[in-house]
């Protein structure tokens, strides 16, 4: 195959891969922010699946360019030697500066690697669990599920048991992407008053709770009230929580 196509073809589809990279870059940091692969999808595809996507094109740029690298290494080698007058030969040791060339590209990912392995800290405690560490304990121990499901005292319930069921119906108009007057279900300090909105939630108080007559449906006069109506039992549930201190 002619070497000026061999290296046109190289070239379109290092782009192609680079600007692959550049969107599923911007895919994972805008339309699918941190935190939402839970919670949102893109094409039938999370959060997660389009990291794998984003990492995937990153190693098929790499080898591209390696290939590049390789194809052009006599030119390469002899404008830097000539450069920085390494040569001592017109014939330099191609092979020998490949070597040592590869080495130290092994020498700096396996650094990169070793640092970044040593540096992973593990949270205390995972942020916005669709699963709480009570329901964990359960799942994990079906007995203790049912001694507990014939005590008298019910559960107390706390954010990550409540998080779920706004993420599922509100998170579209009140999320990362958007935040219809001024407010988000995926951060708990916003149902309570701040500098933009009123309290919506008085912990131990859901009858005095403003939230509970929105997601009820009988707040009828704001604005697309139907769409903010959710289920009998997830307005109990959230009832709840906030009687139980909303925390």
């Amino acid at each position: 195959m002619n070497r000026t196509l061999v290296n046109v073809i190289i070239d379109l589809v290092a782009a192609l891969l680079f600007l692959g990279m550049i969107a599923t870059g911007y895919l994972l940091r805008f339309p699918l922010p941190p935190g939402s692969n839970k919670t949102l999808t893109l094409w039938g595809l999370s959060r997660h699946q389009w990291g794998n996507i984003h990492f995937w094109i990153s190693l098929g740029l790499l080898a591209i360019l390696m290939i590049h690298l390789a194809l052009h290494w006599n030119w390469i080698v002899t404008v830097i030697g000539k450069r920085c007058h390494l040569l001592k030969t017109l014939q330099p040791s191609l092979v020998h500066s490949a070597i040592w060339t590869l080495g130290v590209l092994i020498m700096l990912c396996v650094a990169f690697g070793w640092l970044a392995q040593r540096d992973v800290k593990a949270l205390p405690q995972p942020i916005c669990s669709s699963v709480s560490s009570n329901d964990q304990v359960e799942t994990q121990n079906p007995d203790l599920h049912t001694a507990e499901s014939i005590t008298p005292q019910a559960k107390t319930l706390v954010w990550d048991d409540i998080y779920p069921i706004f993420a599922t119906n509100c998170l579209d108009c009140h999320g990362p992407r958007k935040q219809y007057a001024g407010f988000r279900v995926d951060r708990l300090d916003n149902f309570f008053k701040n500098d933009v909105h009123p309290s919506l939630v008085m912990p131990g108080q859901s009858s005095q709770s403003t939230l509970i007559p929105i997601i009820s449906g009988t707040r009828t006069i704001m604005a697309m009230a139907e769409r903010h109506k959710l289920s009998e039992s997830e307005v109990s549930r959230i009832s709840t929580w906030i009687d139980q201190g909303a925390k």
